[in-house]
């Protein structure tokens, strides 16, 4: 009987929990935390620009005499890698959403937000082949630091693609 108590009264425990996120009733003043960055359908535009400088790079692929550089959740930097000790940067393939690249057989297959891409890529355009809507895991309904406050979002604005740090007044959410 002792042991079933105390399985009981854990459970109860673990079952208060609120491991994510929780709503705010009192008044926090100002305070630093993170306010969502919105976008709709329109913002999934795949284009091939001009060259540009890394920000933030994410992983990087090679293939052949290309070196691919992710700008994390922006897009993707090509570079002519034929001679490594100098790499020429020779455009950006601009993708909302992505984190990751492959290429197989002249193919170059990137996420964007939850979408799958397959895209051929010549020197000055970029073919979409397929979009595979939805397929991929892709989520940042909560800011990417825990223990802070955020603003709570709202779907009608639009879905989340990312988080940016600000100052807030008396935000309604905090994740803990």
């Amino acid at each position: 009987m002792k042991h079933f108590s105390f399985i009981v009264l854990f459970s109860i425990a673990l079952a208060s929990c609120d491991t994510d996120s929780q709503s705010l009733d009192q008044q926090v003043g100002v305070v630093t935390g993170y306010e969502p960055i919105y976008a709709d359908s329109s913002d999934y535009f795949v284009s091939l620009q001009d060259p540009r400088p890394i920000e933030h790079a994410g992983k990087i692929y090679s293939y052949q005499n290309l070196l691919m550089v992710n700008e994390a959740g922006k897009g993707i930097h090509i570079y002519n890698n034929s001679d490594p000790a100098n790499p020429v940067n020779l455009s950006y393939i601009s993708i909302p959403g992505n984190n990751d690249v492959a290429i197989k057989n002249g193919i170059l297959y990137a996420d964007s937000f939850g979408d799958l891409l397959a895209l051929e890529v010549t020197m000055d355009t970029v073919i979409i082949h397929k979009r595979i809507e939805g397929i991929l895991d892709y989520s940042v309904d909560l800011p990417p630091v825990a223990g802070t406050y955020f603003e709570c979002v709202d779907d009608s604005k639009g879905f989340v693609i990312g988080w940016v740090e600000t100052e807030l007044e008396n935000p309604k959410c905090f994740r803990q």
